[in-house]
C-alpha cells in the first residue's frame, strides 16, 4: 500500500490555505431604525430625528403625533415664548385666534391635524398651559405665522381686539429669517442646479425644528421635508417632492393682511403636495392669499433644471425664473412693487441688504464652478460686507444675531442640495450653526444675563450628512449559475456621506432593507470566497440581483498570479510523488 509521505501532506495543508479567503473589514458607519407600534419608521442621524409616516390623512397625522409626542410640546413652547415676548400674547389668546381659522382647512388637512393630536395626547403631550394637546393648539401652531402677520402693524391695526386697547408703537423690524440660493445652468460645475438654505429663527426652538419626515399620503405628490413638529407643513421652509420640486423659502416683512383669505399653511401644504411645476406651485401659493407669510419662494425643478423665486407679498407679487445664473435670497425684498408695499427699504439701508451683497460676492467669485459643497461654505460663511471683515453676525450669511444683539437667535442648520439629488429627493443637512460652531447656553447667560432664557439648550452642530425617503431594498445574492447563496453578508454603503447598512441572507438568498434612505449606494455582497459588487441609485422600492463570483481576495493566489503559483505548487506535488515512487522501485 502507499501511504502519503509527510511532505504531500504539508503541501496539501498549505494548498488549502492558499486558496481559503481571509475575512475583510467592513468599513462605513452601520445605522438602523426602529417600526414603532403606532405605525411608520423613525430613524436618528446626526442630530435629526427621521420618520416616516403614510396612509390616509388621520393615519398620517396619527403616526406624526405618536413618533413626535416628545417634541411637539417642545414646538409649542418655543412659539409660545415668541408669541409672547414678540406681540404680547399669551398661549391662551393664541388659541382663540386660531379658531377662525378651521374653516379654511380642507378636509384632509383637518383630519391630518385631528389625529397629530391624537397621536401626540396619547403618549402625554402637553401644551404651554400644562393641559393636554388638543386640536386648538396643533391648529394654532400650524397658523402660528398667520397670526403673527394678522398681528403685527401695520397689516391689521385692530389686532388687539377684545385683548388690549393699548396700541403699541408701530416700528418697521427688519426680518432675520434664513440665507438662501440658488444656482444653475452655466453657473454650476455640472450644468444642473444647486440649491441651499439655512434655517433662522431663536435658539430655544431646537431641536423641535430638527426633524425630517417623509410622507406618503394617499394623493398628491409624496413629500420629503424638515418640519418643526407638530406642523403640516415645513415651519423651517425646505421641501422637495416626488414630482422633481425642491422649495425653500426666506422671510420678508409684513404688508396689509387679507381678511378671509386662506391662510399660508394651507396654500403652503397644497402647493407642495399637488404641484408639479413652478407655475402650478405660484399659481396655488396666489389662490385666495391672505397675504400672510410675505417671503421668497426658492424653487428648482428636477425634470427641466429651472430654477426661480417667486416673491410674494400680499398683493404685489413677481415671478424671477431662469435656466443659466445665481438667484439670492436672504430676506431682502428685491422688486420695488413688493418692496414698497410693506414699507420696506432697498439697499444698504435695509439690514439684510449686507447678506445679498456676500451672495453676489460669491456668486462672481465662483460662477461656473459652483457645486454642493460651494453651497455648504456659502451657508456658512462669516464675511460682514458692513465691516468688509470676518465678523459673525447679523450681518453673515451664517447668522450669529446672538454676537450683534445678544438675543439667541440666528442659523441653526444648513440644508443643500442638486439635481441629480433631487431626483431621488435626497439632500445634505447639518444640525446647529451652518458654519459648525456651538452655541453653549452657560457662556451665552454668562454674556448676556438678559438673555438667559430657561428653554434655552445647548447646540452643537454636527456633521453635514445626508437625508432622503425611505425604501424597501429587496437584494438577491446568487452565484454564478443562477443559484441562491445563503449566509451571504450584504453590505449596503451610501457613495454619498459613507453610512452604511448591513443584514444576512436567508435560506432564499434574500436580504430585506425594509427601510433604507434614498441616495446613490455601493452594494457588496460576501460569502466565503465569493463576493460580488454593484453600484445602484435607489429612488423607490427594488429588488436587486447581486451575482457573487468567487474571487478569493484574501489569500496569496488571488488573480492570473495566483493560477501560476498554484500551477507550479501541483507541479511540485507531483514531481515528489514521482520522485518518491521511483525511489521505492529501485530506480
Amino acid at each position: 500500500m502507499l501511504r502519503t509521505p509527510g511532505p504531500i501532506l504539508v503541501l496539501s495543508v498549505l494548498l488549502l490555505l492558499l486558496i481559503s479567503p481571509l475575512p475583510g473589514p467592513v468599513s462605513g458607519e452601520i445605522v438602523s431604525g426602529e417600526q414603532t407600534p403606532s405605525g411608520g419608521f423613525t430613524w436618528e442621524k446626526e442630530g435629526f430625528r427621521c420618520i416616516q409616516v403614510s396612509g390616509s390623512p388621520d393615519q398620517i397625522g396619527y403616526q406624526h403625533g405618536s413618533l413626535l409626542s416628545d417634541l411637539i410640546p417642545r414646538s409649542l413652547s418655543a412659539y409660545a415664548h415668541a408669541t409672547e415676548r414678540s406681540y404680547g400674547l399669551e398661549w391662551s389668546q393664541v388659541r382663540i385666534m386660531s379658531v377662525n381659522y378651521w374653516i379654511y382647512v380642507p378636509e384632509e388637512m383637518r383630519q391630518e391635524m385631528d389625529g397629530i393630536v391624537r397621536g401626540a395626547a396619547e403618549n402625554g403631550a402637553r401644551n404651554p398651559l400644562g393641559d393636554p394637546v388638543d386640536r386648538w393648539d396643533i391648529l394654532a401652531l400650524n397658523a402660528i405665522w398667520d397670526i403673527w402677520w394678522r398681528t403685527e402693524l401695520p397689516g391689521n391695526p385692530w389686532w388687539w381686539l377684545p385683548f388690549d386697547p393699548n396700541l403699541p408703537t408701530y416700528e418697521p423690524r427688519t426680518p432675520h429669517h434664513c440665507s438662501a440660493f440658488v444656482a444653475t445652468g452655466d453657473a454650476t460645475a455640472d450644468g444642473g442646479f444647486v440649491l441651499g438654505q439655512s434655517l433662522w429663527m431663536p435658539y430655544f426652538l431646537s431641536p423641535a425644528h430638527a426633524v425630517f419626515i417623509d410622507i406618503i399620503p394617499d394623493r398628491g405628490n409624496r413629500i420629503f421635508m424638515e418640519v418643526t413638529a407638530g406642523m403640516i407643513w415645513s415651519g423651517t421652509e425646505y421641501y422637495t417632492n416626488s414630482a422633481g420640486l425642491v422649495v425653500a423659502e426666506t422671510t420678508l416683512g409684513t404688508g396689509p393682511y387679507r381678511w378671509f383669505g386662506v391662510p399660508s399653511f394651507v396654500r403652503l401644504r397644497k402647493a407642495i403636495q399637488y404641484a408639479d411645476s413652478i407655475d402650478t406651485f405660484r399659481d396655488i401659493m396666489l389662490e385666495q392669499t391672505n397675504g400672510a407669510y410675505c417671503g421668497d419662494y426658492i424653487i428648482a425643478d428636477a425634470k427641466t433644471n429651472e430654477v426661480a423665486v417667486l416673491e410674494l407679498g400680499s398683493y404685489e407679487w413677481e415671478l424671477k425664473r431662469t435656466t443659466n445664473g445665481f438667484l439670492a435670497s436672504c430676506n431682502y425684498p428685491w422688486d420695488p412693487e413688493v418692496a414698497e408695499e410693506m414699507g420696506e427699504v432697498q439697499g444698504w439701508d435695509h439690514g439684510c441688504y449686507p447678506r445679498w451683497v456676500r451672495l453676489e460676492q460669491l456668486r462672481d467669485r465662483d460662477y461656473g464652478n459652483i457645486t454642493v459643497f460651494h453651497g455648504m461654505e456659502y451657508l456658512g460663511d462669516h464675511y460682514d460686507t458692513v465691516e468688509e471683515k470676518e465678523n459673525p453676525c447679523s450681518h453673515t450669511l451664517c447668522g450669529h444675531v446672538e454676537n450683534a444683539s445678544g438675543y439667541p437667535h440666528g442659523s441653526m442648520d444648513g440644508k443643500v442640495t442638486n439635481r441629480s439629488m433631487v431626483s431621488r429627493m435626497e439632500i445634505w443637512a447639518r444640525f446647529g450653526h451652518s458654519c459648525g460652531q456651538p452655541f453653549i447656553v452657560a457662556d451665552h447667560a454668562s454674556e448676556h444675563p438678559e438673555y438667559a432664557f430657561d428653554d434655552l439648550v445647548d447646540i452643537i452642530p454636527r456633521p453635514y450628512a445626508s437625508f432622503g425617503p425611505f425604501s424597501t431594498m429587496e437584494v438577491m445574492a446568487v452565484d454564478g449559475g443562477g443559484e441562491p447563496v445563503q449566509g451571504a453578508l450584504v453590505n449596503v454603503t451610501s457613495n454619498i456621506d459613507g453610512a452604511s447598512f448591513e443584514l444576512m441572507t436567508d435560506g432564499s438568498g434574500r436580504a430585506l432593507f425594509e427601510y433604507i434612505p434614498h441616495s446613490d449606494y455601493n452594494i457588496s455582497v460576501k460569502k466565503d470566497d465569493g463576493e460580488g459588487n454593484l453600484r445602484w441609485v435607489q429612488r423607490e422600492d427594488s429588488s436587486i440581483e447581486v451575482i457573487v463570483r468567487s474571487a478569493n481576495p484574501g489569500g496569496i493566489l488571488a488573480g492570473g498570479g495566483g493560477v501560476v503559483v498554484l500551477v507550479l505548487i501541483v507541479l511540485a506535488v507531483i514531481g515528489v510523488v514521482v520522485f518518491v515512487l521511483l525511489r521505492r522501485s529501485g530506480h
